[in-house]
Formats: structure tokens, C-alpha cells, sequence
């Protein structure tokens, strides 16, 4: 079995991954679920273990789809709370697979208004209400 290195997103920096297989091997430890990736990152093959949050948005990719992650935090409180941004960059022509189906507008939406509320919130040096600044965002972006 190939041993890599594993694979830390850095705050606030995107970073283009390149998945090397179809599915990623999940499993239980004492910790929980976990999820692992074999990927490409500037040239160099990469463990990647990423929360079940960005699983999900990964699984909908395949070997050779490369994406851009962004790792978006801010504190609520005082526990440091971590959202991940993704892009589809590149994707492979020869996939088996069908690509999970694209979610509608609206949840895309929503998606986007916690991202922007995180990042608002960080700005405000966390003094904000996140789910009350998504959610005031969304009524406003819904109704255009």
C-alpha cells in the first residue's frame, strides 16, 4: 500500500486537488467516521481526510476531477467553526460514473449566504449571529 503524506488545508487558501480514484475508503475509528481521499496537489500524491461536511460535496467528483477547496473559519463563541468552499476546476472526460444531480437554486443559494455570513462574521470579529446573518441573506437574495 502507497504511503502519502496527509493532506492539511490551510485557512483562508484555496487549494486544487486532483482525485486519483473513483471512491475514497471510509470507515469507524474510536474518533468517529472518517473518510480518505488519495489525491494530487502541486504535483505531489496526497492522503486527504476531509470532515463528512466536505465529503459529501466530494463524492460527487471522480478520479481525475480536479477541485478548488477553500477552507472558510470563524469563531462562534468560543469554538473555531470550519466551513469548505468547492469549485469543480477541471473534470475528467472518461467518467463511468454520473455525476450526482445538481442541487436546485435555492439550497445553492443558501450554501453561498453561509459562506458570505462566515465571512461577515470574521470581518466582525465574531461578534454576529451566523445563522441570523445567513438567513438574512437568504430572504433578501430569494426574493430578487
Amino acid at each position: 500500500m502507497t504511503q502519502r503524506k496527509k493532506l492539511e488545508l490551510q485557512v483562508n487558501r484555496p487549494t486544487e486537488i486532483e482525485l486519483l480514484y473513483d471512491e475514497c475508503v471510509s470507515g469507524q475509528n474510536q474518533y468517529g467516521a472518517y473518510f480518505l481521499y488519495a489525491v494530487k496537489c502541486n504535483g505531489q500524491e496526497y492522503s486527504f481526510f476531509p470532515p463528512e461536511s466536505l465529503h459529501k460535496e466530494l463524492d460527487q467528483y471522480r478520479r481525475g476531477d480536479r477541485v478548488l477547496i477553500t477552507r472558510l473559519s470563524a469563531f462562534r463563541g468560543d469554538k473555531l467553526v470550519s466551513t469548505y468552499d468547492t469549485q469543480a476546476v477541471g473534470t475528467a472526460q472518461s467518467n463511468d460514473k454520473p455525476k450526482a444531480e445538481a442541487r436546485d437554486d435555492l439550497s445553492g443559494v443558501m450554501l453561498q449566504c453561509y459562506k458570505d455570513a462566515i465571512n461577515i462574521n470574521s470581518q466582525i470579529n465574531g461578534l454576529g449571529d451566523i445563522d441570523k446573518i445567513a438567513v438574512t441573506l437568504y430572504i433578501s437574495r430569494s426574493k430578487r
